[in-house]
């Protein structure tokens, strides 16, 4: 059995793990057939400056198994790819990405984010998900996050989606 990962926070060292494990998904893609991140110049946008930025503001946490990174995701407060991205009832996942091998990972993370939004007041988490990928909207969709609209960004084209927080009556 694996051990469950510890999950906390980024830090600004922590960042050449990162970009080498989205590189790593990113070859995971490629070799699937998918076509998302590896498809639309990802890394090419998403530097490493931009996610030392975002641990400066931290909003990236990390997820760390006996001492490698394991897992990334970033919460933000606002997102102008929704119509309503800054209302502030959520928080938008962004940069979600597990090591492949660890299978779960990806579930504890959204369930870590659930909770620090929870514990924040917010109403939803958010996310979008590449609208072609048919087995991740099925992967969302059986977490409750449900489609809440398209999003264009680039030759990224995107399902909207959130899943409520609030205790169901």
């Amino acid at each position: 059995m694996n051990p469950s990962p510890a999950i906390r926070p980024a830090r600004e060292e922590d960042v050449p793990a990162v970009m080498a494990l989205l590189q790593r998904r990113i070859d995971w893609m490629d070799e699937k057939g998918l076509y998302q991140w590896n498809k639309t110049g990802y890394l090419t946008c998403y530097t490493p400056e931009h996610f030392r930025r975002l641990i400066r503001e931290e909003l990236v946490f990390a997820a760390w198994t006996d001492g490698t990174l394991t897992g990334v995701m970033a919460l933000l407060a606002r997102d102008p790819r929704w119509p309503n991205g800054d209302d502030d009832l959520a928080y938008y996942v962004h940069h979600l990405a597990t090591a492949p091998g660890c299978p779960g990972l990806g579930k504890e993370m959204l369930a870590y984010a659930e909770d620090f939004a929870r514990q924040r007041g917010k109403t939803f988490l958010r996310l979008d998900s590449q609208k072609v990928n048919h087995a991740l909207s099925r992967y969302y969709e059986a977490l409750g996050y449900r489609p809440a609209g398209e999003c264009v960004d680039g030759a990224y084209v995107g399902i909207l989606r959130e899943k409520s927080l609030l205790p169901s009556t």
